[in-house]
């Protein structure tokens, strides 16, 4: 189903992209995959020929052929983002890839599922607004059933918070190769024990996880953030993976309960090592 509204709409990645072409737009966000593969010319033409009567027909066009603002905002801000949030879902059922990105003080939030593509012009005001916006359309409206079917519990898993190094705590549960050695390497990294169990035990249940990653594009140079971001769902509750940049410059991974809170933090701490943050100091 197609759908449009004033500040957003739902369209197939053939209408995004041919929208786009319009104005002369040939680059997208990585995350999303909009890259076309076709390369026969005579396929291309009839693809955009095709293509703009179906813009025509669904009104994403005016008069003179120019895309509605909605549509014309959200090409400009997808084509060159000054930042970006690249945030990418996999389940059993599939994947979900997401970005919202921000150009001169515009924000788009677009959302691929197969072909069809979300996209809604935002206005967030701040750091804790673009958390709620990754909370609510890329995390928690997604489905609830993860691998073989197995339903999955999105409330937060409870134990005590552990935070480590980042390359340590990779390299250690990266040398694990059951639940027992996962559970005894959070022990030793100042994890409960209990807690370890309970998180070891609750990893051996994955359904679904998110991976979030921050982007700042500044004179001419990118800047990745240092880590992912990761939110996972398993059978037990919701686990949160989030880096953060201690003021000697070491990155570090705060393994937490998955809650709403919680989420929106460490989105807000990833953002934070950018070199420049979200909004230009």
């Amino acid at each position: 189903m197609i759908w449009t509204a004033t500040r957003g709409g739902r369209v197939d990645v053939a209408l995004l992209r041919r929208a786009g072409a319009r104005r002369g737009v040939l680059t997208w966000p990585v995350v999303l995959d909009m890259v076309g593969t076709e390369d026969d010319a005579e396929r291309v033409r009839a693809a955009f020929s095709a293509a703009d009567g179906r813009l025509e027909e669904l009104g994403l066009v005016d008069d003179l052929g120019d895309p509605v603002p909605w549509l014309a905002t959200a090409t400009t801000v997808l084509a060159r983002p000054d930042r970006e949030l690249e945030i990418r879902t996999f389940s059993e059922s599939g994947s979900v890839r997401a970005c919202l990105a921000r150009r001169n003080g515009e924000h788009v939030l677009a959302i691929r599922s197969g072909d069809i593509v979300d996209v809604t012009v935002v206005d967030p005001a701040d750091t804790a607004a673009l958390a709620t916006l990754v909370r609510r359309y890329c995390v928690d409206s997604a489905d609830d059933v993860g691998a073989a079917g197995q339903a999955m519990d999105v409330r937060p898993l409870e134990f005590a918070a552990l935070a480590c190094p980042c390359d340590e705590l990779a390299d250690r549960l990266g040398r694990c190769r059951h639940g027992d050695d996962v559970a005894r390497t959070l022990a030793r990294l100042g994890m409960p024990v209990g807690d370890s169990r309970t998180v070891a035990s609750a990893l051996a249940t994955i359904g679904r996880r998110t991976e979030i990653v921050a982007v700042s594009r500044l004179d001419g140079s990118l800047t990745q953030s240092p880590g992912a971001l990761g939110i996972v769902d398993t059978a037990r509750g919701r686990i949160v993976a989030g880096p953060s940049r201690s003021p000697d410059g070491r990155v570090w991974t705060t393994l937490s309960p998955g809650s709403g809170q919680r989420i929106s933090q460490a989105v807000g701490l990833l953002i934070e090592t950018l070199p420049d943050g979200w909004w230009p100091r």
